[in-house]
């Protein structure tokens, strides 16, 4: 622990001193550098002398006493500045303090696909993000792992989440919020939670990485891949369309048809991975080519859309803000079930297109 303690010490004491470029340490470091060179270079060059030579010249010697008041004026000088500067080092560690305290960073986290409480997200954002960090947890959990049940009562709790934002900005001022949002819910869940906060500014995302079994921050870059798109030249005067949105794996058409008679639309992403959204751009322009088809199919006169997605948590909750709550038609995001039939047996209506309150709807067959 000590040993830790004093690393940690001389890490953040080595990158003050020569990475800082405040006020304060350029004085502090200058005050000390005349100090180092007025006093400490004249007795280095004598013993240096007195090893070569044997004994210090006496010219060199009378030098030295001609500048012993200069030297007092020197140090009075040097004491000062470094007595100023760690007056502003005080000031700012206690402003800092203060700014920091005024900060809030709201941590949303989702869990309902795991039964174990895993690494926590507001852990991670504390190491990262100055301010008082607030953990919000949305527990969609019925302890039987990949399952989903009670989803009238998962609602409650995503609008039980929102209000909670809501508070909290209302509280503190719109600059000094932060709001991080990373979860395992499932796809319906993920959507609507990003519809319920579409309009609550900036969200940083984070997302579970299943291979390094932690959480990670969206910050790969842009490799370009783009969704295929078939299917909506034969959408005509269809009042229902099914998207099918394959990001991360492929979707089976024998489950869209035991649950749909719908024509269908397929976005389908170039090189379809679980491993390709550690990108927040790339996400942000995809969701933007989901919104133009959602667009294009509404201008054929769509009155519904039927979505299904096999897709990453933020890439979910990324297309859930983008989606257009006043312009595009009615939405249902499906909940998939392997080895079920129907194999997509519920949905959400999402608050879109005027319905006021999301809604469960089930697929009877």
């Amino acid at each position: 622990m000590i040993k830790k303690l004093f690393e940690n010490f001389v890490r953040k004491g080595t990158d003050w001193l020569f990475r800082v470029h405040s006020i304060e340490a350029i004085i502090l470091k200058s005050a000390f550098g005349v100090l180092l060179a007025v006093f400490g270079v004249p007795p280095f060059v004598a013993f240096i002398l007195r090893l070569i030579l044997g004994a210090v010249p006496e010219e060199i010697l009378s030098v030295q006493k001609t500048f012993t008041d200069i030297h007092i004026l020197i140090l009075a000088i040097c004491s000062i500045a470094i007595l100023i500067a760690l007056g502003l080092i005080v000031y700012r560690v206690v402003s800092d303090a203060k700014n920091n305290f005024k900060k809030r960073v709201v941590v949303v986290e989702g869990r309902g696909l795991r039964d174990d409480d895993g690494s926590p997200l507001d852990q991670v954002v504390r190491k990262n993000t100055k301010g008082q960090i607030i953990p919000v947890l949305l527990d969609l959990r019925n302890r039987l792992d990949g399952k989903v049940i009670e989803p009238e009562r998962a609602l409650s709790e995503i609008y039980s989440v929102h209000r909670t934002i809501l508070q909290h900005k209302k509280s503190a001022e719109r600059s000094s919020l932060k709001v991080f949002y990373g979860g395992l819910t499932s796809v319906p869940y993920t959507f609507l939670t990003g519809v319920l906060l579409d309009d609550e500014g900036v969200i940083d995302l984070y997302d579970w990485d299943r291979t390094r079994e932690n959480w990670r921050k969206l910050d790969e870059e842009d490799d370009g891949a783009e969704f295929s798109v078939n299917g909506v030249e034969r959408v005509i005067h269809e009042e229902d369309v099914v998207i099918a949105l394959a990001f991360s794996y492929a979707i089976d058409d024998k489950n869209l048809k035991s649950t749909f008679n719908y024509p269908t639309v397929r976005l389908t992403l170039d090189g379809m991975s679980s491993d390709a959204h550690w990108s927040r751009e790339k996400q942000n322009r995809l969701a933007q080519q989901f919104f133009e088809v959602v667009k294009q199919l509404s201008e054929h006169d769509v009155k519904r859309i039927h979505l299904v997605l096999a897709a990453p948590n933020s890439v979910v909750f990324t297309f859930g803000r983008r989606y257009d709550k006043r312009n595009l038609p009615e939405l249902i995001v499906y909940q998939y079930e392997r080895g079920k039939k129907p194999a997509y047996p519920w949905g959400v209506l999402m608050p879109v297109a005027g319905v006021d309150n999301a809604q469960i709807c089930y697929i009877d067959r």
